[in-house]
């Protein structure tokens, strides 16, 4: 698989200082020269003359939401873009061909529709999304909250838009430097959540986890979404408690967060690499290691109606989307043109209630690193058998594998969802 345009690495290269040269692919896409499109001048930037890309019969391109540099934009500056999914909105009309055979992971508008922030504010009504308060709009009301808070509650801030648990604090709702916290978000501070901390949540083995569930949106006019029945359940590497010196000042990610980036530390890699009950070494077990764990503790648990929790949400998450102002402005994209592959974070308490407490935009799929921490990875083969197993599984939803022998991929495992009613 080839680069869509040029791509050039800096010295000391670091992932949102990438310059992207986005023109070359926008001439491929609309089948012309740059020279054709932007005169012999407008074809050299910075120095480097865009190339004529060809046009392929087929593409799929994992070029969503990212930062990079464009050149003659932003005063230079990296910032978050979306440019190729633009570029395919605009022109995507004119590519050879059946819609379907070029295809692009990114749906226009969406990475704005499920930032922390508007997400919070769109679902704040739903029973399984965890009331949470936007700072610093409302930081009056969530000061006001925390005066009357039961002496159980606890309180989860994290940035608006970070990824891989950064930033994140958990505080208990009596706790001085959560109300500090709320009243230093001024005005002209950059937008946080603080959200209610699920504090009695189902541990196994001890320990806190969540799920990571796929949804796919195939279309937007009119919306179609399926969920993955397959999933991953990351845990925290620390036993699970509320004691106070985990909290707050004193906060202590591995015990309340399990995103891989804060328990995957140096200071914590003799948790990380601990056999763990049911866990094992690393922080994951796959959704039916889940299933049959829960089936053998919970005499009564219903399998069905757990997923059917599951697909409730995803419905209604697609339903936002669908209506989202940051993914309407676009108007009626092409059919069969985009799609979005969403990572949807869930938690599940001691009544096997199961929460949304987030939803990663831009999910890592990627094949997972052999070393951590200079040791052998022992979460890999678990990672890259999920990795290659949602592949198989999008490429045979998405007919991108059509005309081929079909011994990976099965659209079995796949709930489509009926987005109008909200259920499946």
């Amino acid at each position: 698989m080839s680069l869509p345009c040029k791509m050039p690495e800096p010295d000391g290269y670091e992932h949102d200082s990438q310059l992207v040269f986005i023109r070359e692919f926008e001439a491929c896409v609309r089948g012309k020269t740059p020279e054709q499109l932007y005169g012999k001048r407008g074809c050299v930037q910075d120095g480097y003359r865009l190339k004529a890309i060809s046009q392929p019969k087929n593409a799929l391109w994992l070029m969503n939401w990212t930062p990079f540099r464009v050149p003659g934009t932003n005063g230079g500056r990296p910032r978050p873009r979306e440019d190729f999914a633009h570029v395919v909105r605009k022109y995507g009309q004119e590519l050879p061909g059946e819609p379907g055979n070029h295809r692009i992971a990114g749906i226009p508008g969406l990475e704005a529709a499920v930032s922390k922030d508007r997400l919070s504010l769109a679902m704040r009504n739903e029973p399984w999304f965890p009331m949470a308060y936007v700072l610093p709009m409302e930081s009056k009301e969530l000061l006001a909250r925390l005066k009357v808070s039961p002496a159980d509650e606890y309180w989860i801030a994290k940035p608006r838009n970070e990824c891989s648990g950064a930033g994140i604090s958990v505080f208990h709702a009596g706790d001085p430097d959560l109300a500090k916290l709320v009243m230093d978000a001024g005005a002209g501070s950059k937008r946080s959540v603080v959200q209610r901390y699920l504090a009695h949540p189902l541990l196994i083995g001890g320990y806190k986890f969540h799920m990571r569930i796929h949804l796919v949106i195939t279309d937007t006019n009119p919306l179609q979404a399926f969920v993955w029945r397959g999933g991953q359940c990351l845990f925290a590497t620390k036993p699970y408690t509320l004691s106070q010196d985990t909290l707050g000042k004193q906060f202590d990610p591995p015990v309340h967060v399990t995103n891989q980036g804060l328990n995957a530390t140096k200071q914590n890699k003799e948790n990380y690499c601990r056999v763990k009950p049911v866990i094992g070494a690393g922080q994951q077990i796959s959704m039916r290691e889940l299933e049959k764990h829960l089936a053998k503790m919970y005499p009564n648990f219903d399998l069905e109606a757990f997923w059917k929790q599951i697909v409730h949400i995803s419905a209604k998450t697609v339903r936002y989307i669908g209506q989202a102002s940051s993914v309407r402005q676009y108007g009626k994209l092409a059919p069969n043109r985009h799609f979005e592959l969403l990572g949807l974070d869930l938690m599940v308490d001691k009544d096997l209630k199961i929460y949304m407490c987030e939803i990663n935009g831009s999910p890592g799929v990627d094949y997972p690193d052999k070393l951590v921490l200079g040791s052998p990875n022992p979460d890999y083969d678990k990672e890259r058998k999920f990795c290659t197993q949602t592949f198989h599984d999008l490429m045979t939803l998405l007919g991108l594998d059509a005309g081929h022998a079909q011994n990976e991929g099965s659209l079995s495992n796949w709930y489509e969802l009926d987005v109008a009613a909200g259920e499946s």
